[in-house]
């Protein structure tokens, strides 16, 4: 089973293989919002993905909310809907990954279609957040 593995002073998440071997690495940020409930960032730690084998679907747009390919879903107490997804490609303000999300960590479509097509063969088991 993969783990997907945010490092928030990289500004990075990557992509491990059931082998330990990382798959793919891409910019991504944790960019909170001030209206958001998880302040200032996602705390450290190891969370349980809700969306082991496809990220949970919403209107695909590059420039939408959640990018093209959906969101993946992991549990952290006290913050339902929490994710890693897409979106925002076109912002004015601080667009694609750098772009505030409410707690999420936003990275880019291509990071999301990568993992969306690996995760299909090898779930995801758990999220790791560092930094």
């Amino acid at each position: 089973m993969s783990k997907l593995h945010y490092d928030g002073k990289k500004h990075q998440v990557s992509l491990i293989g059931k082998d330990g071997k990382t798959i793919g690495t891409w910019t991504a940020y944790n960019n909170v919002d001030s209206h958001a409930t998880v302040k200032p960032h996602l705390p450290n730690g190891s969370y349980q993905v809700q969306d082991k084998t496809a990220p949970h679907r919403h209107a695909a747009n590059a420039n939408g909310p959640y990018g093209s390919y959906g969101i993946i879903r992991f549990d952290v107490p006290g913050h339902a809907g929490i994710g890693l997804h897409s979106g925002r490609a076109n912002a004015k303000h601080l667009p694609g990954p750098q772009h505030p999300t409410m707690g999420c960590i936003r990275t880019s479509d291509e990071a999301m279609l990568a993992i969306k097509n690996a995760i299909a063969g090898d779930p995801l088991t758990t999220m790791e957040v560092t930094g």
